[in-house]
C-alpha cells in the first residue's frame, strides 16, 4: 500500500516495471514507492562518484560545463547552483499541457531510471518524485520543446522543478504553485546536489510515457478494429472464407493468422453469413482484412517491444559504476523508441484508412445486400448516417498528414548535439492518429450496428449481439435524423478504455 494515501502501489528498484503495474499507476492511480534494496543500491552508487570527485576525475555535467563548455572546469562552489540552474533554465516548454496519465508516467519513470544508480543521485530524490505521485502533485508539464536527443531535456526540466518548489502543479485538479503544494502536502523541496540536476532534466521519461500511453491505447484499437470489420462482414452478408486457415498458412504472416483467427470467431454462427450471394466475394476492405489488420498487428508488435525495453532502460549520461569508475555514453537518444513510435503512426493510419472503406459500403451500399441507401429506414426525407463517412474521411485524410515520420528529421543545437530524435513529436503524433482512428473505428461501429437492426429478424453471432447490445446503451437506433458528435465522441474513449474488452466477456469469446 501507498503510505500517504492508503491505495495499492508498485514497488520500484527491486524487479522490472512490467506494462501491467505502469498501467495501473497511470491509469488506476496506483502509487509507487522506492524499494529499500533499490535506496541501499542508489547510496552505494553516490558514493562512488563523490570519491570520484574527490579524487579530482571530470566528470560531464557535474564539474564541467554542458556542451560546447564541457571544457570548462566548475569550482566546487559552483558545482550544487549550476544543478540548480539548470532544472530552472530548462524549464522552457510551450503548448498544451500533458495529460495527467502522461505526468504520472513520467515521474513513475524518472523514479525508475535514479533507482537502478547509474545516476548517483541520493535516494531522497527519487522518494520525492514518488511523493508527488503518491499525493497527485502532478508538474505542469507543456508537450512541446524536446528534441529527445540529450533526453526529453524542457519537459523534464518543468517536471523536476516541482521537486525544488518551482513552477505550478496540479494538485486536487486545481493549477497552484509547486511551492505551496509541497507545504500542504507535508513535503520538503529538494536542493539538488552534485549530479542531480542534470539527472532529472537527462533521459526519455516524456517521450517514454508519451509512447506507453499510445501503445496502451493502440492495442485496444487493434482488438476494436476487428471488431468493427467482423460487424460490418455480418451486416453486408459476407464470406467467411477469406479467413480459413487453409487460405491463410501459404502466407503465413503471424498477424494476419491471428486476425483471421479473431474473425472466425467473432463470426460463429451468424445467421447474416449463412445466406445466398448475388457476388463471389467480397470488396478488399472486407476479404484483406487479415493482410491489412495483420500487418499492423506484426508492426505493433515491433513497437511493444521497443517500448517495453525501454520501461526499464537507463536513460541518463554520465553513467556512474560502483568500481569508481565513469562513463559518456549516449543511452538519452531517443531514437529507439521514435522509429517504433512512427511505424506505430502508419499501423494506426492504416486501421483507419480500411475502416472508413467499410463505412462507405454500408452508407452506400452497391451489393444486394439487404441494406437501404444512407443506412436509413427513410432515405427520401433525410440524409440518415450518410455523414459520418465524410467525418471518417476526413480523419483518414489528416491521419495522412500526421504520417510523415518525425524520426527522420534532426537538427544541431549544439557543437555536440548534433543529432536529435525528435522521438517526443514522433510519439505525440503517434497518440493524434490513435485517437482519430477510435473516432473513425467509432464512426464505423455506428453505422454497422444500424445496418445489423436494419437486416433483422437475422441475427449476428453471439460475439457481435454482445458487442451491438452494449453498444446500443450509448448509441440508439438511429430512426430519425439527429446531430451523433456526442455519441462519437463517448464511443471512440469508449474504445480507447477498452470497453469492448468487456463487452466480448459477457460472450466468452476472448481476442488474441
Amino acid at each position: 500500500m501507498s503510505p500517504e494515501s492508503g491505495r495499492p502501489a508498485v514497488m520500484v528498484g527491486d524487479h522490472p516495471l512490467s506494462l501491467e503495474e505502469y498501467r495501473r499507476v497511470t491509469e488506476e492511480g496506483f502509487g509507487a514507492r522506492l524499494a529499500p534494496e533499490a535506496a541501499s543500491r542508489m547510496e552505494r552508487f553516490r558514493v562512488s562518484l563523490m570519491n570520484q570527485l574527490d579524487s579530482g576525475a571530470r566528470m560531464y555535467g557535474v564539474n564541467t560545463g554542458y556542451g560546447a563548455d564541457s571544457t570548462t572546469t566548475l569550482g566546487p562552489s559552483d558545482i550544487r547552483t549550476v544543478q540548480r540552474n539548470t532544472i530552472v533554465s530548462h524549464a522552457a516548454g510551450t503548448g498544451r499541457i500533458a495529460s495527467p496519465d502522461v505526468t504520472r508516467g513520467m515521474l513513475l519513470l524518472k523514479a525508475n531510471v535514479l533507482a537502478q544508480g547509474y545516476s548517483a543521485a541520493r535516494p531522497i530524490v527519487a522518494k520525492r518524485l514518488l511523493d508527488l505521485l503518491n499525493h497527485d502533485i502532478l508538474p505542469v508539464v507543456p508537450e512541446q520543446g524536446s528534441l529527445a536527443a540529450s533526453g526529453d531535456l524542457v519537459p523534464q526540466g518543468h517536471l523536476a522543478g516541482a521537486l525544488i518548489g518551482e513552477g505550478d502543479v496540479i494538485a486536487g485538479g486545481t493549477r497552484v504553485a509547486a511551492s505551496e503544494a509541497l507545504a500542504a502536502a507535508g513535503l520538503e523541496p529538494i536542493r539538488p546536489e552534485e549530479k542531480e540536476g542534470l539527472a532529472l532534466v537527462n533521459g526519455t521519461a516524456f517521450t517514454e510515457a508519451l509512447a506507453l500511453s499510445a501503445t496502451l491505447r493502440a492495442e485496444r484499437l487493434l482488438r476494436a478494429a476487428d471488431v468493427s470489420a467482423a460487424t460490418t462482414l455480418q451486416a453486408m452478408k459476407g464470406f467467411l472464407a477469406a479467413f480459413e486457415p487453409r487460405a491463410l498458412e501459404p502466407r503465413p504472416f503471424a498477424g494476419a493468422l491471428l486476425v483471421a483467427r479473431n474473425m472466425t470467431n467473432l463470426c460463429a454462427e451468424s445467421e447474416l453469413l449463412d445466406q445466398p450471394h448475388s457476388r463471389v466475394h467480397d470488396p478488399y476492405c472486407l476479404r484483406c482484412v487479415p493482410q491489412v489488420h495483420g500487418a499492423s498487428r506484426d508492426a505493433f508488435a515491433y513497437v511493444k517491444g521497443a517500448v517495453i525495453t525501454e520501461l526499464n532502460a537507463f536513460t541518463d549520461n554520465p553513467m556512474v559504476f560502483e568500481d569508481g569508475s565513469h562513463l559518456s555514453a549516449g543511452n538519452f537518444h531517443a531514437q529507439p523508441v521514435g522509429i517504433p513510435m512512427d511505424t506505430l503512426t502508419v499501423a494506426m493510419a492504416e486501421l483507419a484508412s480500411i475502416s472508413q472503406r467499410r463505412t462507405q459500403h454500408l452508407v452506400a451500399p452497391v451489393y444486394d445486400d439487404g441494406l437501404p441507401p444512407k443506412l436509413s429506414r427513410h432515405p427520401k426525407q433525410g440524409i440518415g448516417l450518410f455523414m459520418l463517412n465524410t467525418t471518417a474521411s476526413a480523419l483518414v485524410s489528416e491521419n495522412k498528414t500526421l504520417s510523415f515520420p518525425a524520426s527522420v528529421d534532426s537538427m544541431a543545437v549544439d557543437t555536440t548535439e548534433d543529432h536529435v530524435s525528435m522521438a517526443s513529436v514522433a510519439a505525440r503524433k503517434a497518440l493524434a492518429v490513435i485517437q482519430n482512428t477510435a473516432h473513425v473505428l467509432a464512426v464505423e461501429l455506428i453505422c454497422a450496428c444500424q445496418a445489423l437492426d436494419l437486416q433483422a429478424p437475422l441475427k449476428p453471432s453471439a460475439a457481435i449481439g454482445a458487442v451491438h447490445a452494449a453498444i446500443r446503451g450509448a448509441v440508439p437506433f438511429v430512426d430519425e435524423d439527429r446531430g451523433l458528435h456526442g455519441e462519437i465522441t463517448t464511443l471512440a474513449a469508449w474504445l480507447l478504455e477498452g470497453g469492448l474488452d468487456q463487452a466480448l466477456e459477457r460472450s466468452r469469446v476472448e481476442l488474441d
